[in-house]
């Protein structure tokens, strides 16, 4: 793989990259000066799945990426803002963006969303990196396409939008991305996108939650505990993920998904047991019924059980050992209020079988008689 560049002052300007390689890592600087653009046709018909721009690229010259029909993933900075017209002419598998947002300065997102209409899989970053989840954001854009109608007798041509992915590109206040507007589309995705799609999005805003209200964390919060085998599905086929599938969802997030979506219910019930509660608490108080309780916990068993089928499908033998220990020790842990209960009373548990709990009457031991 070879770069030919044009040096402009003190900057780099890549003209031509020959014999490029699947995977593309742009150097960040030739001759000691930063690369700033990537001149026109600089990948054009190209075999490139790949490509990484260094931070200080700025400018993607005319038809950039013409006819890079393997073109997957894009991974670049915020700052790339100017882009050549028909960049992505010929480019029909683009499915994931990475960028990296420098604060305060203007973001290259609406650009890229408005020349990239198919199902788009996005990851926003913060530079510098935060300490906090809440500075990453994983978001998906549905597809939409537009079609021609002719109305031949009147002369007339009009233009229809099919997909819900057009209202997502329109979440922006002149270039700041609204993730509000993003999140108050959720009803219309659940109708238009199919459940996996629907899923996913819901998870990526549940486990990087930038700039999540509460009132929008409630609603991505019940679709997915309503649709549990789904997301435990895409998230076990996350541990073993193929390079040619696109997921925004990372390895091991499972337990995530059981302790802190799908055992919430039960935490808070528990939580709830036993407290002094006004009238206005009235549902949180029959979540801590003893009948409620050991419902809730009996669907926590039925829901890993159901996921244990699922990684043992899948192969994710890692999973299904996780999955039945914490199944152990929901049961351990539903068992044991019983037995000290039991024991502070005075009560003896009778054994299964025994005329006790059949609830017969004993009868009187009588004397064996031996005869010598």
């Amino acid at each position: 793989m070879k770069f030919i560049y044009t040096r402009i002052k003190d900057e780099i300007r890549i003209d031509k990259i020959e014999d490029p390689e699947a995977v593309i890592y742009v150097p960040e600087q030739f001759e000691d000066c930063p690369v700033m653009e990537l001149g026109s046709y600089v990948l054009a018909h190209s075999a490139v799945e790949e490509i990484h721009l260094p931070p200080y690229v700025r400018k993607i010259g005319a038809y950039g990426f013409y006819e890079c029909e393997q073109l997957k993933r894009i991974y670049c900075y915020s700052r790339v803002l100017d882009l050549g017209a028909g960049l992505f002419a010929g480019v029909p598998v683009v499915e994931y963006l990475d960028i990296t947002e420098f604060p305060g300065e203007r973001s290259c997102l609406k650009e890229m969303l408005a020349e990239l209409r198919q199902t788009l899989r996005v990851q926003l970053h913060q530079m510098p990196a935060a300490a906090s989840e809440a500075a990453e954001a994983r978001l998906i854009f549905p597809e939409y396409y537009e079609d021609s109608v002719e109305n031949t007798p009147a002369r007339i041509v009009s233009i229809e939008t099919h997909g819900c992915g057009h209202r997502y590109r329109y979440c922006f206040a002149g270039r700041v991305f609204q993730y509000r507007g993003y999140d108050e589309l959720f009803p219309h995705v659940q109708v238009q996108e199919q459940e996996e799609l629907v899923t996913e999005l819901a998870l990526g805003r549940l486990m990087y939650p930038r700039e999540l209200s509460e009132k929008f964390r409630e609603h991505y919060l019940d679709y997915v505990r309503e649709h549990w085998e789904t997301a435990g599905k895409l998230l076990i086929q996350a541990d073993r993920l193929q390079r040619n599938r696109v997921s925004n969802l990372e390895p091991g997030k499972l337990p995530w998904l059981v302790d802190e979506v799908l055992d919430a219910a039960r935490q808070d019930a528990a939580a709830g047991d036993g407290q002094n509660m006004s009238g206005a608490d009235e549902s949180v108080k029959e979540l801590g019924e003893p009948e409620n309780r050991n419902q809730i916990s009996a669907n926590l068993a039925d829901q890993l059980g159901g996921l244990i089928n699922l990684a043992q499908e899948e192969g994710d033998t890692e999973m299904v050992s996780w999955l039945m220990e914490r199944r152990h020790r929901l049961q351990t842990a539903e068992a044991k209020p019983v037995a000290e209960a039991a024991q502070a009373t005075g009560e003896i548990q009778p054994a299964v079988g025994s005329t006790e709990a059949s609830g017969e009457p004993q009868r009187p031991k009588r004397k064996r008689r031996f005869e010598l």
